[in-house]
């Protein structure tokens, strides 16, 4: 994608946001030189208020485009299957993110949720708070990669951090193992359906990772040079351990 394409819807909302910025509080300037009324005070709240409201609409359109960037780059430049022992299976792949720290979390008859709960002691140097590794693995090859189990357990254990724990996560890194039997276009659709967005305060990365059987191989949306943040590649190298 041509990075004028990219840019170009984000200059559009960016520049409409500024310009919107500018009439609204010309207007309630405006307001207060020229209207002697009392109301004058309720106008100008109003337009405040309809301005907080419109900048976070504003907000959220930036950072979906700004996330579609992200994915668009992922893309150009995607890595090749990753060829693996013909022994390994998917309790090789907990026992290995065991080793890296993971512990089980939940489990149940088709999956289970392996967590890591980090300090951010190699990126963030000042006001460090933590990194929430997940690792579901998929021991099913009909379940779906994204499951509302999965996102409750992750919503508890954020808040158990934030209230009980005093653990701040900002820093979110997902990985979701399952086997594949049949690699077709709605596997390769599932797989593809990563999730990396930015914020000025968030970071959260989702991949997926397809264990084919035959041949023996892992398959995954990941650009081999691109790196929106440091945390990508923390997170790629979380994957490529559990691989080995």
């Amino acid at each position: 994608m041509d990075d004028k394409k990219v840019f170009s819807p984000f200059l559009k909302y960016y520049i409409l946001y500024i310009l919107l910025i500018i009439a609204t509080v010309s207007v309630a300037i405006l307001s207060y030189v020229f209207i002697q009324s009392q109301w004058v005070y309720l106008i100008i709240f109003s337009l405040m208020f309809l301005l907080l409201i419109l900048s976070y609409r504003f907000k959220k359109k930036l950072y979906l485009i700004i996330h579609q960037n992200y994915i668009d780059q992922i893309r150009k430049d995607v890595i090749d299957p990753i060829d693996l022992k013909s022994s390994v299976t998917m309790v090789d792949i907990q026992k290995k993110l065991n080793k890296q720290g993971y512990q089980l979390h939940y489990t149940d008859q088709t999956f289970v949720v392996l967590i890591k709960i980090e300090k951010d002691q190699q990126i963030r140097k000042i006001f460090q708070h933590h990194i929430l590794y997940v690792a579901v693995i998929h021991f099913d090859a009909n379940n779906a990669y994204y499951q509302e189990k999965v996102d409750a357990l992750i919503n508890d254990i954020q808040f158990k951090s934030q209230t009980e724990d005093k653990k701040r996560i900002d820093r979110l890194l997902i990985s979701q193992y399952k086997e594949i039997h049949t690699f077709d276009e709605k596997e390769k659709e599932s797989i593809n359906e990563i999730i990396f967005i930015k914020t000025d305060k968030h970071i959260v990365s989702t991949i997926n990772i397809g264990i084919v059987e035959n041949p023996k191989i892992a398959l995954m949306l990941a650009s081999k040079s691109y790196r929106p943040s440091s945390y990508y590649e923390l997170h790629l190298n979380s994957i490529y351990e559990s691989l080995k």
